[in-house]
């Protein structure tokens, strides 16, 4: 069973992310969610997940940021970001911190689960197709 971090603080999507997990993916052990960035790098080193999914603009330390941080701290960790900010940059910034995938939330939580498991089995990232879109621009 693989573990799944959750940095997301809209508290709508954070009830919806854990009713979602926690009962359409059995084989995905969710060890949190936090919504503010310091709290989650503080529980991720603490709890090594094997997979983190993070949205861009939370409060304290921002999931670009924490992508960075984590892929120092705990590598092995695979990334994948979960942001309705998809620009040109965001998505820069998130290759060049080495994201195992970058999901669009305009794309929808079945995108994000497909993201995840297609992680979790060890394909080297996962782009959603709106976000591969923006990178052919």
């Amino acid at each position: 069973m693989k573990t799944l971090y959750i940095i997301e603080d809209n508290d709508m999507l954070k009830t919806l992310l854990e009713r979602f997990i926690t009962s359409e993916m059995p084989d995905m052990e969710l060890l949190g969610i936090s919504a503010d960035g310091s709290e989650a790098m503080q529980k991720c080193l603490e709890l090594k997940p094997d997979l983190v999914v993070a949205d861009v603009g939370i409060p304290e330390v921002n999931g670009l940021e924490i992508l960075h941080l984590l892929k120092m701290k705990i590598p092995e960790t695979k990334i994948i970001i979960y942001t309705g900010r998809v620009t040109p940059e965001t998505i820069r910034l998130a290759n060049h911190g080495h994201a195992d995938g970058f999901v669009s939330k305009a794309s929808g939580i079945g995108e994000l689960a497909k993201a995840i498991q297609a992680i979790a089995d060890g394909e080297t990232f996962y782009f959603s197709e709106d976000v591969l879109n923006k990178i052919q621009e």
